[in-house]
């Protein structure tokens, strides 16, 4: 049973920082170092001072920059830079962009979210990696906040929530602007209306979230409400600290997309094509499809040449010529029945988990934790600039984990693999802020 309550939310107060689409940033920790002074120099109080502050020479366990971030986060409360709402609230919230011709608009109810053990009502759909968890953590002791909004999928069979969202976002919106730097167009409607709350309420109590973006900060949450309940002897369970604040989002909208991350590798003796293409023969049927045009066709292609309605795996592997190879799993139950018995057959039919493990594990020698040699990125363009570079050897395109595939193997308490999953569009970090008291 999920069970989620309204809040007062605190907002950028316009008046004192101007332009809200230079408060905005996107949910990505551990920037580049240009990337993060981008937004630090869009506007003094841009909110990635707060979810990923700069690192300095001298820092130290008494100041570093997650003492900054609060003190950040402090400093504007106290200041009215920081604005806390004055009613409790369900949040209806809409992002809507464009991206490769195709436009988005995904609206989902932002709400705080009683932390629960996972397995229940909750379920995480990633693994995690043990250094992003450590940062999250430090930040969230430092603050007594959440910074940015975890995302959880729900999948309503009757589209009761769906239907009221729609309701709701034909009336005036109580906030809108449009993110700067990426071209997002966002607004905002309160809902304080204690019926419609209640309603809102109840009918996620009969529904099971899908954690798909913020892995890392629920296993914070949880970390951290244990902490604090270890430090207070009257604990009733709640406290502001067993809950966190989350975007809920409908598997049933077509305004929110599942990406496929493909993947770049660097290979420290190159790639050798007649050696892959012999080793991979062995659990795949290869086909080599040429492209006359090396533009955005050649990504065009490959995403068509391999997608798939049936729970198949295609992957498309690309090395900067004018062609690529589609390759199709042959031998599906060989993981299941040779690698990883142990594991659930949903599991070890995934494309990322056959990919991990006789392409990336078996042909290129890459052990698992493999975050120097192989990136991920949902741009497909991305990837093959970075070949076409030598910046990498080889791209491997992927298609987009399936809903059913989600469903199926946190089913069976597993979790896919780290970087399968990346919904589109995030929310943005510095919309909403709770500060946990």
């Amino acid at each position: 049973m999920a069970n989620i309550k309204p809040f007062k939310a605190y907002f950028f107060n316009s008046e004192k920082v101007g332009d809200l689409s230079t408060i905005v940033s996107p949910t990505k920790y551990n920037m580049t170092d240009d990337e993060r002074n981008k937004f630090y120099d869009l506007n003094e109080y841009n909110a990635v001072r707060l979810f990923d502050g700069k690192s300095e020479p001298d820092d130290n366990e008494q100041s570093n920059k997650y003492t900054r971030s609060a003190d950040y986060l402090y400093n504007w409360i106290e200041n009215d830079i920081l604005v806390q709402d004055e009613c409790d609230s369900i949040y209806l919230y809409e992002e809507t962009v464009g991206m490769n011709g195709t436009r988005y608009q995904n609206k989902t109810f932002v709400a705080l979210l009683e932390i629960e053990d996972i397995g229940g009502a909750v379920r995480m759909c990633e693994e995690i990696r043990e250094k992003s968890q450590n940062d999250r953590y430090e930040l969230l002791k430092a603050t007594n906040s959440d910074l940015s909004i975890i995302s959880c999928l729900y999948i309503e069979r009757n589209k009761q929530l769906l239907s009221m969202m729609n309701s709701l976002s034909r009336k005036k919106p109580d906030m809108e602007f449009e993110s700067e730097d990426y071209g997002m167009y966002q607004r905002i409607w309160r809902v304080t209306d204690k019926s419609a709350i209640d309603r809102i309420v109840k009918l996620f109590k009969s529904e099971k979230l899908y954690i798909t973006d913020g892995q890392t900060r629920y296993t914070t949450c949880l970390k951290y409400r244990d902490y604090m309940r270890s430090q207070n002897p009257n604990h009733t369970g709640k406290e502001p600290y067993n809950y966190t604040m989350v975007s809920l989002f409908d598997s049933n909208s077509d305004g929110v997309a599942i990406m496929p991350e493909h993947r770049k590798i660097k290979l420290p003796s190159g790639f050798n094509e007649e050696f892959f293409i012999s080793m991979a023969q062995e659990h795949f049927k290869i086909e080599k499809i040429i492209v006359d045009e090396q533009d955005d066709s050649i990504t065009q292609t490959m995403k068509s040449q391999i997608m798939t309605k049936r729970i198949e795996t295609k992957l498309a592997v690309y090395t900067g010529d004018n062609y690529f190879y589609r390759l199709t799993l042959t031998d599906e139950d060989y993981i299941k029945e040779k690698i990883l018995p142990e594991m659930s057959k949903y599991y070890c039919g995934l494309d990322t988990v056959v990919l991990r493990k006789l392409i990336i594990n078996d042909i290129f020698g890459i052990e698992d934790d493999y975050a120097e040699l192989v990136s991920t990125s949902i741009s497909s363009r991305e990837c093959a600039k970075a070949v076409k570079d030598g910046t990498a050897d080889v791209m491997i395109a992927l298609n987009p984990v399936k809903f059913e595939e989600i469903q199926a193997v946190t089913g069976e308490n597993e979790k896919l693999p780290f970087r399968s999953i990346s919904i589109f569009p995030k929310p943005s970090v510095g919309v909403f802020v709770n500060v946990k008291e």
